[in-house]
């Protein structure tokens, strides 16, 4: 069965709330015009734990250099609109192999479900869209995953 990816947010979110905590992510993030090459970096929306990085866990950590490692490492601007759905779709898979393995507790757990809920609606976006104005978005939110996390 294909999920759409509105549907997926909504699963995404829902497994997230369930799986991991009774806190739901942050959803104050501000994703920029999605039509426009030129448009705003989307606010990643998490704060620094006084000046340092959070702490993630071995499975957070490998998740993410995984997602990062296939996605930052691919030239976006030569895909064609196939190609980036299929990024976006890849990434999908590798986000809920993220969330089936999540045991994170604790203020670290509650920032990474706010840089989350960006980052997920950006994957959505592109899996659906096969935009390079979302592969951006994803690409920032990669980027500035090590700003905060550890």
């Amino acid at each position: 069965m294909k999920l759409r990816p509105t549907a997926f947010v909504i699963l995404i979110a829902a497994t997230l709330l369930v799986s991991c905590s009774d806190h739901a992510p942050d959803s104050n993030h501000d994703e920029g015009d999605a039509h426009s090459a030129h448009s705003t970096p989307p606010e990643v929306g998490v704060r620094l734990n006084d000046g340092h990085k959070w702490k993630m866990d071995a499975h957070t950590r490998s998740s993410f250099a995984q997602m990062a490692n296939s996605f930052l490492t691919a030239d976006h601007s030569a895909l064609k609109e196939e190609g980036l759905k299929k990024m976006g779709s890849d990434l999908q898979g590798e986000i809920k192999n993220l969330i089936q393995g999540c045991t994170m507790t604790g203020e670290a757990h509650d920032q990474l479900h706010t840089y989350l809920g960006g980052y997920v609606a950006a994957v959505a976006s592109l899996s659906k869209s096969g935009r390079i104005e979302d592969a951006r978005k994803i690409k920032h939110y990669l980027e500035e995953y090590g700003e905060f996390f550890e």
